[in-house]
């Protein structure tokens, strides 16, 4: 049963669609996950001044060099540095996609951007879309001086996402990204934003997030609002709308930063 469900939550598109516009990339890196060594195309954008770095998660149905136009787009409009990596089994990247292996390639692309590139983690925030916020939350539980955390169409877990709680508690052992358990130990600001109609990951996913957030002991102060888009699905929001709340965001971590100065 637990290959069904990586089966369902892993629909790559075929790497042809990818594979030449990622080799064409002048800022095409290949790194290599600590466990199991597969290598894992990722693309560092860097843009000149920039304050933060974000390090960016894909959705299951897409990958890397599909995304790289929007990644384009996020950078300049955000005025950020940007890291996108691959997940093992995902357009070039060696081995097959397991949650284990998104959280390995999460790993190494934060490796590759404090150790290799230098970021202090204080500038890096992390930035998941759908399944990406899987690895997103996983390694911003462990990282407790990240700067900051966006979240669009974020879920609870792969079984809730697709049947709810009350199942879940049966379907336990097969669960994957497990999202409810690790959100209370992220010690940075979150900022989740979801659409009201979402029918492939339900908004009730986020707003029990949020919810979870709220019990942290820290939470006063890191708080800052959601937003939940109105009549809007998954792969619907607009772009504006995405970039216009993740500026917001990083400008309130921007002078968060200054206040604790």
């Amino acid at each position: 049963m637990g290959a069904i469900v990586s089966a369902i939550a892993f629909p790559h598109p075929p790497k042809k669609y990818s594979e030449q516009i990622l080799r064409s990339r002048p800022d095409l890196k290949f790194l290599k996950t600590a466990r199991c060594g597969y290598r894992i195309p990722t693309v560092h954008i860097k843009k000149c001044g920039a304050k933060y770095t974000l390090i960016y998660s894909h959705g299951n149905a897409e990958d890397v060099g599909l995304s790289l136009n929007y990644l384009d787009i996020i950078s300049n409009e955000l005025d950020v540095n940007v890291i996108a990596y691959e997940y093992p089994g995902y357009s070039i990247s060696d081995g097959r996609p397991s949650e284990q292996n998104c959280y390995d390639a999460i790993d190494a692309a934060y490796r590759y951007a404090t150790d290799t590139a230098g970021i202090d983690p204080s500038l890096i925030v992390l930035f998941g879309r759908s399944l990406g916020t899987g690895p997103t939350v996983d390694l911003c539980s462990r990282s407790p001086n990240i700067a900051g955390c966006i979240l669009q169409s974020p879920l609870e877990s792969g079984i809730r996402c697709f049947i709810g709680v009350c199942s879940s508690y049966t379907l336990y052992p097969m669960d994957i990204f497990r999202n409810y358990s690790k959100i209370e130990n992220i010690l940075c600001p979150v900022f989740i934003m979801h659409g009201t109609d979402d029918l492939v990951v339900p908004c009730n996913n986020g707003r029990s997030l949020y919810a979870q957030l709220q019990e942290r002991s820290c939470h006063s102060s890191l708080e800052y609002p959601p937003l939940w888009i109105q009549n809007r699905g998954h792969n619907d929001i607009p772009e504006d709308i995405i970039l216009n709340h993740s500026r917001k965001f990083l400008n309130f971590l921007k002078t968060r930063e200054n206040k604790i100065r």
